[in-house]
């Protein structure tokens, strides 16, 4: 008779950057028979739903973990009763710890950048410069003392922790090395340091930020009120962007654009039949052809904030965001490399994207590794906008919707399609400077060409 074993199944790590995921919903319950492989359950992670399969065949013994809750990688949400008394679930797989969260796209072809300061360097890797000295070091940890896991990274970025105090931390890891418990007793220690409003009430369905406001801003549902939980992409959106708007000084810049240009070039795409009609030219494509192209010439929009210094990164790496079909909700897929398509492999791109983005067939990588987003309210009749930052990125461009408008050209009027186009961006990265001329480039493309 072969032996029994209780095997535990753990929350997987469906991507390099990614420390935790909610579980969505049990597809099994108590006492069920599952087949090594059978779908488990579901986990949403960065907005994306994936189905778990069973890492072992048995029966579902007990239910860990109930459905809505958030638990870190690695943590137990099941007891599997197998008859293979070897049996184990496999471990979370491994990252490799000098992998930063935003670099997941593989190496792209080198090209030159210019930094804030006029100097021009290989793209081959991000750059950090320091926000006090103006220098320049790669961020390869490799070639340092210590090293990072992702895991300890994303718990620093999103604490607010400078590169030098998480190296000046001591390690409780193997060889001295960083944890990420390390890093959250930091914060821990930090945090208590702060006054805490002690009236304030323990609120279960609402985002984790809400514990931090006073109890006079919550309010209080009246009986005649119908309470109805956020689904569990609301919630990730709701804490995503309560998060974004602490950690960044945002402010908006915004121009108008004339589109005559673009809708003659959009007229001359309709009228060629051999043009691929399944990926089509669009509005969106060429904005963010033109988006793109206009981040070559103004590369700290292309980075993120790390303590007191920014990191460049070498590839851009363009988010365009979806509205998800009988939602109120978006996602956000990226299209990796977006500074190497054309105009025909752009449209392609974002057609692919947002064609799995409405069928729910995006895969983890497709929402990862964004470094600059575009949005674009102008669909549903939205004239400007001043969206949030995606963070870590530093800027993210709205597009309106183009109307015709008589404008002044030449001392005299006429009816033209014109396009508000807003810009938020972090102020700790640059100024208003820098993003009026990011956008009066952008302006010259799309009129231009």
């Amino acid at each position: 008779m072969a032996a029994v074993a209780l095997v535990k199944v753990v929350m997987p790590q469906m991507g390099e950057s990614l420390t935790e995921g909610t579980l969505v919903r049990w597809l099994k319950a108590p006492g069920d028979a599952v087949a090594r492989d059978e779908a488990l359950f579901e986990i949403s992670t960065d907005k994306v739903d994936t189905d778990v399969p069973a890492p072992t065949g048995g029966v579902l013994k007990q239910i860990l973990v109930e459905e809505g809750q958030t638990v870190a990688v690695g943590e137990p949400v099941a007891l599997l009763e197998s008859a293979d008394a070897t049996a184990q679930a496999p471990p979370p797989p491994a990252v490799d710890p000098h992998a930063l969260d935003e670099q997941s796209s593989p190496p792209r072809s080198e090209k030159k950048t210019e930094e804030p300061g006029g100097h021009f360097t290989s793209s081959h890797a991000p750059q950090v410069v320091s926000f006090r000295r103006g220098l320049t070091v790669p961020t390869d940890t490799r070639a340092t003392p210590r090293s990072f896991s992702p895991a300890v990274l994303e718990t620093a970025r999103r604490g607010g922790m400078s590169l030098p105090t998480l190296t000046a931390l001591s390690g409780s890891g193997r060889g001295g090395r960083i944890t990420k418990a390390d890093v959250e007793r930091f914060l821990a220690g930090r945090a208590s340091a702060a006054p805490v409003p002690a009236d304030v009430p323990a609120q279960k369905s609402t985002p984790p930020i809400a514990a931090d406001v006073p109890a006079e801003y919550l309010y209080r549902p009246g009986p005649d009120d119908r309470r109805m939980p956020m689904s569990p992409v609301r919630r990730k959106i709701a804490r995503h962007m309560t998060w974004s708007a602490r950690i960044s000084p945002q402010a908006t810049a915004e121009t108008e654009i004339d589109m005559s240009r673009a809708q003659r070039r959009l007229d001359e795409w309709r009228q060629n039949p051999a043009r691929d009609q399944d990926a089509p030219l669009t509005y969106t494509v060429l904005a963010a052809l033109a988006a793109v192209k206009a981040l070559a010439d103004f590369p700290v929009l292309n980075s993120s904030v790390l303590g007191d210094d920014l990191v460049l990164k070498p590839n851009i790496n363009l988010g365009i965001a979806v509205a998800l079909p009988d939602t109120d909700e978006l996602i956000v897929p990226v299209v990796h490399g977006a500074d190497e398509l054309s105009a025909e492999g752009m449209a392609r791109a974002i057609h692919d994207l947002a064609s799995r983005a409405r069928g729910g067939a995006l895969r983890n990588a497709d929402v990862q590794g964004g470094t600059f987003t575009l949005t674009n309210p102008g669909i549903f009749g939205g004239l400007r906008g001043t969206p949030i930052l995606n963070q870590p990125q530093v800027a993210i461009l709205g597009l309106g919707a183009i109307t015709p408008r008589p404008v002044a050209i030449n001392d005299a009027l006429a009816i033209r399609p014109m396009m508000n186009v807003s810009m938020t961006f972090d102020h700790r990265a640059t100024d208003g400077m820098v993003a009026f001329r990011y956008l009066a480039r952008l302006r010259q493309l799309l009129e231009e060409g």
